[in-house]
C-alpha cells in the first residue's frame, strides 16, 4: 500500500525497517487469521486438538488489522504536514477507491461464474450490495480506511496543534468509548447514550500510531507496556477458547470485532518493542523477505483470498492435507497463499492499467 490508506498502512520509508517488519508481520498474520477463523469457530464439530490449534492462531493474529491502521497513522500524521483536501481527492483516495471498485467487480464475476452457491442477481442488486457491504468479506478494511482517509485532513489539523497530553486524552477517551463501553454493549446488549461516536472505530488506532511513533517513553513505561502486551496476547487466545467452551451468547461478535480491550495493548507493545529493537544494519536474508512482503502487502491483502479459493476451495484445486494437524496445516496454507499472491502481484504490476489496481 504505497500511496493509499491501505497503501500507507503497508509501505514505509526505507530507513524505518521496524515499520516494514511490522507490516510484513501483519500481512502474514491476516492470512493466517483467514485460514484459522473458520475451524476456530467449529468447537465441538472438529477434533479438539485441531480446534485448539485454530483458536490459538486466531487469537494470536487478531492484532493484524489494527496494526495496519497504527502503521498508517504513524506514517501519515505529522504536525509538519499540511494535508490539503485537493491532495486527498486527487492523489490518495483514487489509489484506494480504484482498487476497491475494480477488485470488488472482479471477485463478483469470479464467484458468479465459478461458485454455484453465489447468488445470481441483477447489476442493481450488486450495486446496492457494494454500497451496503463489501462484495468480498476482507474488503471491509478498504471501506474502513476510506472513512479514515476522509477524516485524515481534520485529524492531522488536530495533530498540528495538539500537545502530547491532548493526543493522549483522545486515545484514552477512544479506548473507553470503543473498547470498554464497546465490550459492555456487545456483551450485555446495551447501548450507551453518551454521544461518543467520534471516538469509536479504528480512528483511535490511527491516532495511536502517531502517538507511539512521535513520543518517547521511559524504560519503566516500556517494560510495563511490554508486559501488558504479552498479557494481551495470552488474553486474546484464552478469550477465544473460553468464550466458545462456555458457549457465550455473543462469542462470535466479540471474537470478530476489535473492540475487546486487550488488542490496543497488544498492538502498542508490539509496535514499541520493534521500534526500539536494535536491528542490525546488515542486509540479511530475512530482512529482504520482510521488505519484499511489506512492499507488496497491499496487493497481497487484496489477492490472498482469491489464492486461498483457487488452492483450497471446492471446485478448484481443493488441496487436501489429509489427517495432518491444523497446527501445521494453517501455517502451510498461509505460506502457500502468501507465495501465490506475491507472485500474482509482481506479475500484475508489470501490466499497464492493472498496475494501478494493486
Amino acid at each position: 500500500m504505497s500511496q493509499t490508506a491501505a497503501t500507507d498502512a503497508i509501505q514505509s520509508k526505507p530507513h524505518l525497517f521496524y515499520a516494514d517488519f511490522l507490516r510484513a508481520l501483519a500481512t502474514v498474520a491476516v492470512i493466517t487469521l483467514h485460514n484459522a477463523a473458520d475451524p476456530a469457530a467449529q468447537y465441538g464439530h472438529i477434533p479438539q486438538n485441531d480446534w485448539l490449534s485454530a483458536a490459538f492462531y486466531n487469537g494470536l493474529c487478531r492484532f493484524c488489522v489494527p496494526m495496519f491502521v497504527v502503521l498508517s497513522g504513524s506514517l501519515l500524521l505529522s504536525p509538519k504536514k499540511d494535508v490539503t483536501i485537493k491532495e486527498l481527492f486527487s492523489k490518495r483516495l483514487p489509489k484506494l477507491v480504484i482498487p476497491l471498485v475494480f477488485w470488488s467487480a472482479f471477485y463478483m464475476l469470479f464467484y458468479h461464474y465459478f461458485d454455484k452457491t453465489y447468488p445470481s442477481a441483477s447489476f442493481l442488486y450488486y450495486l446496492k450490495a457494494f454500497y451496503s457491504v463489501p462484495l468480498v468479506f476482507h474488503f471491509w478494511f478498504l471501506y474502513m480506511m476510506t472513512g479514515i482517509y476522509l477524516a485524515y485532513p481534520i485529524i492531522n489539523l488536530f495533530i498540528r496543534s495538539a500537545t502530547e497530553s491532548q493526543v493522549l486524552y483522545f486515545i484514552v477517551i477512544w479506548f473507553i468509548a470503543n473498547c470498554v463501553l464497546g465490550i459492555i454493549d456487545v456483551s450485555l446488549e446495551t447501548a450507551n447514550n453518551i454521544e461518543l461516536h467520534i471516538f469509536t472505530g479504528y480512528i483511535g488506532y490511527f491516532v495511536l500510531g502517531y502517538y507511539l511513533k512521535s513520543f518517547s517513553f521511559s524504560k519503566r513505561t516500556l517494560n510495563t507496556l511490554y508486559t501488558l502486551c504479552v498479557i494481551a496476547f495470552i488474553a486474546s487466545i484464552a478469550g477465544i477458547i473460553l468464550l466458545q467452551v462456555y458457549q457465550f451468547k455473543h462469542a462470535t461478535d466479540l471474537i470478530e470485532s476489535d473492540v475487546t480491550p486487550e488488542i490496543p495493548f497488544a498492538v502498542a507493545g508490539l509496535f514499541l518493542f520493534m521500534k526500539n529493537y536494535p536491528f542490525s544494519t546488515k542486509q540479511q536474508w530475512w530482512k529482504k523477505i520482510a521488505n519484499h512482503i511489506s512492499q507488496e502487502s497491499y496487493g497481497i491483502y487484496i489477492l490472498h483470498v482469491l489464492c486461498m479459493q483457487l488452492m483450497f476451495g471446492k471446485g478448484f484445486l481443493n488441496i487436501d492435507f489429509g489427517t495432518l494437524s491444523l497446527l501445521w496445516v494453517i501455517p502451510i496454507k498461509m505460506l502457500m497463499a502468501l507465495s501465490l499472491a506475491f507472485i500474482m502481484v509482481k506479475i500484475l504490476k508489470r501490466v499497464p492499467l492493472l498496475n494501478r489496481t494493486i
